[in-house]
C-alpha cells in the first residue's frame, strides 16, 4: 500500500490519480496528529514524498531511513541516497486531470530499475535518468516549460497596453505550440531565424529601459 505525504497540488494530483486506478493507499500531512505518521508508515510498503524538495531529505532521515521500505520523491533536482526519484514530466495545474491525462505522464526514474519497482501498478511510460544527469535535466524541464510562460506573460500584458486582444494572442501561440510539437526542427521562425540583423536591433531599442531587452539579447548572442 502506499502513503502519500504531502498536501500540495502533486500530493492531491497523486491521490486522484490512486483513486482514479482504485490502488490502495492513505496520506498524511502536517495538518495531521503529528504521532499518526509511525503507523500510516508501518502500514505501507511504498511511502511517496510529495513535499518541498528542502524537505525531503530531513523527513526521510527522521521518519523513514533504515526502514524496510520504497521511499520515492519526485523532485527533479535533488539526489537523496537509498530514495528512488521519480519525477514526473508533467506541470500540476489546481484543477485535476482525466485518467487518460495522468496515464500519459513519462517520469524521469533515478534509483530503481523500472517504474514497477518505485510505482507499482501504475501504468506509465519512464526513462532511467543517472543521478549527475539530473541537474541538467531539470534545467530542461525549467527553460522548457516554465520560461516560455515568462515570456508570454510579457507578451499578453505589452499587447494589454496596445490594445490587442488576448484572443488575438491565443491564436499565434496555439499555432507556435502545435507547429514545435509536430516538428521541433523548423518550427523557427521570424528575425533570429532568418538573421535579420535590422530587425533585431529595431527590436532591442524598443526595449530600452525594460528588463526583458537582455533577455532578447541573451537568445540573440546564443542563437547567431
Amino acid at each position: 500500500m502506499f502513503l502519500i505525504v504531502g498536501a500540495g497540488k502533486l500530493a492531491k494530483h497523486l491521490i486522484h490519480y490512486l483513486n482514479l486506478l482504485e490502488l490502495p493507499f492513505s496520506s498524511w500531512d502536517r495538518s495531521q496528529y503529528p504521532h499518526l505518521i509511525h503507523k500510516k508508515i508501518s502500514d505501507a510498503s511504498h511511502v511517496l514524498l510529495a513535499i518541498s524538495d528542502g524537505a525531503i531529505e530531513s523527513f526521510y532521515r527522521k521518519y523513514l531511513a533504515g526502514l524496510d521500505k520504497k521511499v520515492v520523491h519526485f523532485s527533479g533536482a535533488l539526489n537523496v541516497e537509498e530514495v528512488i526519484a521519480a519525477h514526473p514530466l508533467m506541470s500540476f495545474g489546481p484543477d485535476l486531470y482525466e485518467l487518460e491525462t495522468y496515464r500519459r505522464i513519462h517520469f524521469a526514474l533515478t534509483g530503481a530499475p523500472d517504474l514497477a519497482a518505485a510505482l507499482p501498478g501504475l501504468p506509465n511510460a519512464f526513462a532511467l535518468l543517472a543521478p549527475e544527469k539530473k541537474a541538467l535535466y531539470h534545467a530542461m524541464c525549467v527553460m522548457g516549460g516554465n520560461f516560455p510562460v515568462i515570456l508570454w506573460q510579457k507578451m499578453f500584458a505589452e499587447f494589454a497596453k496596445l490594445g490587442i486582444a488576448p484572443e488575438a494572442a491565443n491564436v499565434y501561440l496555439e499555432t507556435v505550440l502545435a507547429n514545435t510539437l509536430r516538428d521541433p526542427a523548423s518550427a523557427f521562425t521570424g528575425p533570429l531565424a532568418r538573421k535579420e540583423l535590422a530587425t533585431i536591433n529595431k527590436n532591442l531599442e524598443s526595449l530600452e529601459g525594460d528588463a526583458f531587452q537582455k533577455i532578447y539579447l541573451s537568445f540573440v548572442e546564443a542563437l547567431l
